[in-house]
């Protein structure tokens, strides 16, 4: 409606209504259509999802209008790509301002998001310019940062553009603060930021960071991680939720229907009920069933995701900001699946940035193995119900299977000593790590005497920048052979045995608890980005990660190496390792012979009668 040409009473009967609080989500969506012209998606389709942009819009204002920031202090709105964050916080901005006479900073990562958001308001303010007039409405100023008023009744509301740096973020105090695009802002300014908003002349200031998740860790995933602690509300929404309503047109209800079967995860996967019944059971674990497909949907490319819902969305959802189906299709066809799982569904966080995308923290299945598997993988039959952690050590033992230890000292962060055994069949697994801040050597070498006793530990490839500390654990009876730190090859070294090119998982991590630390580091150890967002080579030193990985990696480039010095035979009879043995590591040919018959009566036969070899499962064991 173009407010100009209306007569002065008419702009008074307007402006009456464009100033009168609202009282739910739908009178956003008609405030919305009214005044700015805009069609705003408010359905919720996807199941996944807990909110859309205009229920977005109005739990924020909500809070605003009741004074709740002493209970909900925080929103995190986390929308895919192209989800309206930016428009939606515009027209929240603006409808905070209007109606409750508050200030708000709204804190952009980079200048080109600032014009943007800057843009979507001064837009807004030029339609509805002649009411505000007509309701004594004085601007005071606006200009491609500052949009500022001098209401009837004397107050000042404002909304202040600024760059997200630490500078910027460091004078401001407002009532609200959006933070957009908050993994690309810079961790010091969101620092700076925190102190925008408070407790001020009756009002309790609220937080809101908008962004997609593109990182499995940086600042908005630390954001929702701390959510619960900091009494913080996530609201979520995907492409789903934006997309416009399926005409009837396209899923023809008039055809019959038939049951079809989707992928679970993508790509964009459906077969039919007879290609699903010639599947293998483990192959069918990998589908969901959609019951009574429409016609229009069995042919549809977005059925996998969309599982009918979009054609039982209301029909009035389209137009506007809705998104039409086939940019949408066309979106899944243009990014990759982790890309599309990540940005556009908002399934789960990325792994673009990590230094181990492909590890995999499900026991058994992945790369972490429960000890009852560790029984039966070097045993070869079913593990006790009292098998302990202790027992494998025990076993271990017995097999004479080498152990190797990578430490780092943890200078200015934890002092790790990290514990893995090389198997016959070539897998490694991780035993055990010590993790701990600010420990000096004297206090270090205690506890690589436990691990050295407790697992007989042949070799140590301890940090290079140390040469004091090593001597330290050389006097003290453990090897410790000279290397040149590589952290790519490193890197390279790790990756080979998380996933082999051929899919198996080789790298394990013994499930206990002194190894919970090191699941969460392998998980969350990533590169740095640079100042645009983009990812560097160089492996971030976040503390009590970068320390375990560290130790992770010396281990890795010394004992399986994927090039530089040739691949170590580390075999329980291999000379170079026996003679770097201590003495009082070495086996007599007596505990031999008693270490054969204990495994004779575990395995329930005599295995090592013929040679002193034998094999069960998968595992081979060589005395």
């Amino acid at each position: 409606m173009d407010f100009k040409s209306l007569t002065d009473d008419q702009k008074k009967e307007m402006a009456e209504l464009l100033f009168t609080p609202l009282v739910s989500s739908s009178e956003i969506k008609d405030w919305a259509r009214s005044f700015l012209d805009l069609e705003l998606p408010l359905e919720i389709t996807d199941p996944g999802s807990t909110s859309s942009p205009l229920d977005a819009i109005w739990q924020v204002y909500e809070a605003a209008k009741n004074n709740s920031g002493d209970v909900t202090p925080g929103f995190i709105l986390m929308s895919c790509r192209e989800g309206m964050k930016t428009v939606s916080v515009a027209i929240l901005e603006l409808l905070v301002m209007l109606h409750f006479s508050l200030t708000v900073a709204h804190g952009a990562a980079t200048e080109t998001q600032s014009s943007v958001a800057v843009g979507y308001i001064n837009d807004f303010i030029m339609k509805i310019a002649p009411l505000l007039e007509a309701s004594g409405w004085e601007s005071m100023t606006q200009n491609k940062r500052t949009i500022q008023y001098r209401t009837p009744s004397g107050k000042n509301p404002f909304i202040k553009i600024v760059i997200c740096t630490a500078k910027g973020m460091n004078s401001l105090h407002a009532n609200f603060l959006f933070l957009d695009e908050l993994d690309l802002a810079d961790p010091a300014a969101i620092k700076q930021a925190k102190n925008i908003t408070g407790y001020s002349k009756g009002f309790h200031g609220i937080k809101v960071y908008l962004s997609t998740r593109k990182y499995s860790f940086g600042n908005m995933q630390e954001a929702i991680d701390k959510a619960d602690e900091m009494n913080y509300k996530i609201l979520s929404w995907n492409i789903l939720d934006v997309t416009e309503a399926c005409p009837p047109s396209r899923h023809k209800p008039e055809l019959p229907t038939q049951d079809m079967f989707v992928g679970k995860n993508l790509p964009l996967v459906k077969i039919t009920g007879e290609e699903f019944n010639a599947l293998s059971d483990a192959e069918k674990k990998k589908y969901d069933m959609v019951p009574n497909a429409f016609g229009g949907c069995i042919g549809c490319k977005l059925l996998p995701v969309c599982r009918t819902r979009l054609a039982q969305k209301p029909q009035t959802a389209t137009g506007g900001f809705y998104k039409p189906i086939v940019s949408v299709i066309q979106k899944f066809a243009e990014n990759d699946v982790e890309i599309a799982e990540a940005e556009l569904l908002c399934w789960k966080p990325g792994s673009e940035g990590l230094v181990y995308p492909r590890y995999l923290d499900k026991v058994d299945i992945g790369n972490v193995i429960s000890i009852k598997k560790a029984y039966e993988t070097l045993i070869g039959t079913t593990a006790p119900s009292n098998i302990t952690v202790q027992s494998i050590y025990s076993i271990l033992n017995q097999l004479d299977i080498p152990v190797s230890c990578g430490v780092d000292w943890g200078h200015t962060h934890d002092a790790v000593i990290l514990a893995m055994a090389r198997l016959p069949n070539d897998e490694v697994w991780i035993l055990d790590c010590f993790a701990s801040p600010k420990l000096e050597i004297q206090d270090l070498v205690p506890v690589a005497i436990n691990f050295k006793e407790k697992y007989n530990v042949r070799k140590w490839y301890c940090d290079t920048s140390a040469p004091a500390y090593i001597k330290a654990f050389v006097r003290n009876g453990m090897p410790c052979p000279k290397f040149t730190k590589d952290v790519q090859g490193g890197i390279g070294s790790v990756r080979s045995k998380i996933m082999t090119a051929t899919g198996q998982r080789l790298l394990k991590v013994l499930e206990t608890e002194n190894t919970k630390k090191v699941r969460t580091a392998i998980m969350k150890h990533r590169f740095v980005l640079d100042g645009q967002g983009q990812v560097t080579d160089k492996p971030d030193d976040d503390a009590g990660i970068a320390d375990i990985c560290d130790s992770l990696r010396y281990l890795a480039q010394n004992m399986f190496p994927l090039s530089g010095p040739q691949r170590p035979n580390i075999t329980a009879m291999d000379p170079s390792i026996a003679a770097n043995i201590p003495p009082e590591q070495k086996h007599t040919p007596e505990q031999h012979e008693l270490m054969k018959k204990e495994l004779n009566k575990a395995l329930g036969e005599t295995a090592n009668k013929s040679g002193g070899t034998g094999k069960r499962g998968g595992f081979h064991f060589n005395f």
